[in-house]
């Protein structure tokens, strides 16, 4: 069994750096548009980045939880149930939230006729920012937890 959690514990990391580290990236993909070709490139790269997020992120969940069910202590120990929480809280933004303003960023992108970025695509790529600030902050606490297991 202790074999079986310390392969675990290194998938988890290994999703934890996937998943974390192209949310990280995502956002600073997204700014280097400056005009609407850099804007589809730096979409077609962030898709790309958010299907390893994406892996790495159920990787990471799926690993914890066994891990969990492999030690059961783990789910009566505060940074455990703290990092769930945590956890569950950054998916709505990340899975839902932002994708949906890409998605309105993307069809503003097809429809404009000039090569400047639209003042919609700007508007809305300043609404994705307190998000990006949330995810980064939560994400965060989240490592924190994991490393330190404070509680």
């Amino acid at each position: 069994m202790d074999i079986l959690f310390k392969l675990l514990l290194i998938i988890h990391i290994l999703g934890a750096i996937c998943g974390l580290g192209a949310t990280f990236a995502s956002p600073y993909i997204m700014n280097s548009a400056r005009n609407v070709r850099t804007a589809f490139t730096a979409h077609m790269i962030n898709a790309q980045v958010e299907k390893l997020a994406k892996i790495g992120s159920i990787a990471l969940l799926t690993s914890g939880l066994i891990m969990g069910f492999i030690h059961p202590y783990l789910f009566i120990t505060g940074w455990y149930i703290t990092s769930i929480v945590l956890y569950i809280l950054t998916q709505p933004i990340v899975a839902y939230l932002i994708p949906r303003y890409e998605r309105s960023m993307l069809e503003i992108l097809e429809q404009s006729k000039s090569e400047d970025l639209p003042s919609e695509y700007i508007q809305i790529a300043k609404k994705t920012k307190p998000l990006t600030l949330t995810t980064y902050v939560l994400l965060v606490l989240l490592v924190f937890l994991m490393v330190f297991k404070p509680f």
